[in-house]
């Protein structure tokens, strides 16, 4: 094997190496803005159920938010799994 085929061999594994990092930490980034959002929705929704409406709506709401939030959260779970 030539020195020039092992340069480039190597320098082929340091760029699959650097592709592979941004794509874990992109994942990372996704997943914390996604929950992010989805916290931020439902405190809104139940604070405004909460400020307008009875107590009896309002932890209506809660137990509604709860579920979306579990359920978002697999989503996310599995479209990470998908892009293994």
């Amino acid at each position: 094997m030539s020195m020039t085929a092992v340069l480039r061999l190597f320098h082929f594994l340091i760029i699959l190496r650097r592709i592979d990092t941004m794509y874990k930490q992109s994942m990372s980034v996704a997943k914390g803005v996604g929950m992010g959002l989805l916290a931020g929705a439902a405190v809104a929704a139940i604070s405004t159920k909460a400020m307008s409406g009875s107590h009896r709506k309002a932890a209506h709401m809660k137990k509604n938010a709860s579920r979306a939030i579990h359920t978002v959260g697999n989503i996310i779970g599995d479209m990470e799994k998908i892009l293994k």
